[in-house]
């Protein structure tokens, strides 16, 4: 039997690949607040549902056995900006989501960030210690927490930099890049930010591993190459 899987976020970047590469025939709800989805590829049912205020009753009647919780509020800048805003629907819906999966016997799949981390040290490995610099890091550290703490077949998964073309009709940070420069506008990269960047798509698919696997606990994900900003931009270019 085919196991039901609830997707929150699922109208965002990451969350339309993880419907488009699901399985073939999983019951899928994809839920989402502020976007509404359109067919992606494969068959779903979606939900309309504020994580933040509504109640759970049709996540239940869903009775789902693997969540995939990508929702978040993931602007650096707005989260700096919108403290009391940014630990609502980081933290304390993750919570909420969190004791229902306890409740429901679900298995629970968490796309944290590698934000958690200061950035002073590099190459990061699961048993180092975070130091987040910023709001969003520190909403999504509390939430890894309470996670871990409080339910056993759970994934916490940081993140890397994804890349790719998105589906949702918000241009992700790539293509911006590329509108600019063949637009011949001037584009700003960093020399020292260095990141792992991984395809969306493969994104997904690891996703899609780990919530079929038995494995729990904290995993890092990225791609294979450590990168500068500008360096990814000079590939972009075509240098």
């Amino acid at each position: 039997m085919q196991r039901k899987v609830l997707i929150t976020g699922a109208s965002g970047f990451l969350g339309r690949y993880l419907i488009k590469d699901s399985p073939q025939n999983t019951p899928i709800l994809a839920q989402y607040f502020t976007h509404p989805l359109h067919s992606a590829g494969n068959e779903f049912q979606s939900l309309e549902l504020d994580l933040t205020k509504s109640s759970f009753d049709k996540l239940a009647q869903f009775k789902p056995d693997v969540i995939i919780h990508t929702a978040a509020q993931s602007s650096i800048d707005f989260c700096e900006s919108n403290l009391d805003q940014a630990w609502l629907v980081n933290y304390e819906a993750t919570e909420k989501l969190v004791d229902f999966a306890g409740e429901m016997n679900c298995r629970f799949i968490y796309t944290s960030t590698d934000i958690v981390f200061d950035g002073k040290k590099g190459n990061y490995a699961e048993k180092d210690i975070p130091n987040p610099i910023n709001v969003y890091g520190q909403t999504k550290l509390e939430s890894e927490k309470y996670i871990l703490e409080n339910l056993k077949n759970s994934v916490v998964a940081r993140l890397a930099l994804f890349y790719g073309k998105a589906l949702n009709g918000t241009p992700s940070f790539t293509e911006v890049m590329l509108e600019n420069l063949r637009a011949g506008k001037k584009v700003n990269a960093f020399t020292d930010q260095y990141r792992s960047p991984v395809p969306v798509s493969q994104l997904a698919q690891a996703i899609w591993e780990m919530a079929d696997s038995d494995f729990c606990g904290l995993i890092h994900i990225g791609g294979s190459e450590r990168i500068s900003r500008y360096d990814m931009a000079k590939i972009l270019c075509g240098q």
